[in-house]
């Protein structure tokens, strides 16, 4: 099927589906143009004229897939604003771990794919993290020794772990325990 551009834009949800699904498919090699084309029924040359790097497409489909948090504004304590990002974050996971495991064990191999997902998946959160820890500072809640950034890298990091280890989908409480008993005892001052 030959397919002109405005014929991939609306098709784009196709198109993104079968990208994610070819990258969850294969884990020991990288997908390949004519995989996605076949999977969603697009022509090959089109797919890579729109997205000469897969890797690109990839991001793109994942960023459609899971936005980024909204900034829950001054909710007046770092519990809860940190709170529905943590609950966004252990949602992601619970729905898409795999495929953000396997995204970010390709990272250091591919710098296209890093270049894509830094800018199109991580720094959207990291800033909205950045902006729940200003208004800490402003509040004045956090140690001075605290460094917000390397404590709540903790929760990725350990919803990657569970997902690698298959344990089960983040129970409701599973937020709250991460925060009250690991981030906040870091961060707070006593």
């Amino acid at each position: 099927m030959t397919l002109t551009e405005s014929d991939l834009s609306r098709r784009l949800d196709e198109i993104h589906a079968a990208a994610l699904g070819v990258f969850h498919d294969i884990s020991d090699r990288r997908p390949t143009h004519e995989e996605v084309a076949a999977l969603a029924d697009v022509d090959c040359a089109a797919l890579r004229r729109r997205w000469p790097l897969l890797d690109e497409l990839l991001v793109e489909a994942l960023a459609a897939l899971l936005p980024p948090p909204e900034d829950p504004g001054d909710l007046g304590g770092l519990r809860a604003e940190l709170r529905p990002l943590v609950v966004h974050l252990a949602r992601e996971y619970s729905e898409h771990g795999e495929l953000l495991v396997r995204t970010t064990a390709r990272l250091p191999a591919s710098p296209a794919l890093d270049r894509a997902f830094r800018q199109r998946f991580l720094y959207p959160r990291v800033e909205c993290v950045r902006h729940i820890f200003g208004r800490a500072v402003l509040r004045g809640e956090l140690r001075p020794d605290a460094d917000p950034r390397l404590v709540f890298s903790l929760v990725p990091a350990l919803l990657s772990y569970r997902t690698m280890l298959r344990d089960p989908a983040p129970e409701p409480s599973l937020a709250d325990r991460l925060l009250d008993t690991v981030l906040l005892p870091l961060l707070l001052l006593r």
